[in-house]
């Protein structure tokens, strides 16, 4: 009789653990559906958030338009800038040269590829020096053109016949800030076009003050 109770409460013991055991094990695997639902109902959402942004908003067809404005109008300012800085220093390099001269109170001497300043006068041209006249004005013009120096901020020292007295003439000139550092100015007249500056000396002293 003890070996038959004994028996029972160990069959009776063993149940309640595999009873316990079970339920663990049901538990778990609702455990584990829900928390797989979960992540694949978060996943989906992930998608369709990643869709939206990449496809919809590829495929709307102002937003596309304004990104290739944008991007078109970006390219033709770089093109526009980078053009413009070359031909800068294209011009730079190429129509202006500094050279020395044999006159030793010449520092250097400029040439570059001055255009005509254009002109007001019609008929035969005369080469003027008088003050009122309006080749003497549009002489001013020529020697300021040269040297980059405002009218208003020049002293002009001396004008004087170039080579050839009917269509050249010479101007030593300074900024009025800085009369020691003169500058000789060559100009051609150019008919129909007007006075064309041809070279600048950069001198030493100035030898007209």
């Amino acid at each position: 009789m003890a070996d038959n109770r004994q028996s029972n409460n160990r069959r009776i013991k063993q149940n309640m653990v595999e009873g316990s055991r079970s339920q663990q094990n049901t538990k778990r695997k609702k455990t584990n559906l829900v928390l797989n639902i979960l992540i694949i109902v978060v996943s989906l959402l992930i998608i369709g958030s990643l869709y939206f942004v990449l496809f919809k908003t590829e495929s709307d067809p102002a937003q596309q338009e304004n990104k290739t404005a944008s991007s078109t109008q970006k390219k033709e300012d770089a093109a526009k800038s980078k053009k413009s800085s070359e031909k800068e220093t294209s011009s730079n390099d190429k129509t202006t040269e500094t050279t020395k001269s044999d006159d030793p109170n010449v520092a250097k001497v400029i040439t570059k590829d001055w255009k005509p300043i254009g002109t007001e006068q019609t008929g035969d041209h005369v080469n003027s020096y008088s003050s009122t006249s309006t080749d003497w004005q549009e002489k001013r013009k020529a020697f300021s053109k040269a040297t980059d120096i405002p009218i208003e901020n020049t002293s002009l020292w001396f004008v004087e016949q170039g080579a050839d007295p009917a269509t050249q003439a010479i101007g030593t000139l300074s900024t009025k800030e800085s009369p020691d550092k003169a500058y000789r100015v060559y100009i051609t007249w150019v008919d129909g076009e007007g006075w064309q500056p041809t070279k600048v000396e950069e001198l030493k002293t100035n030898d007209k003050r």
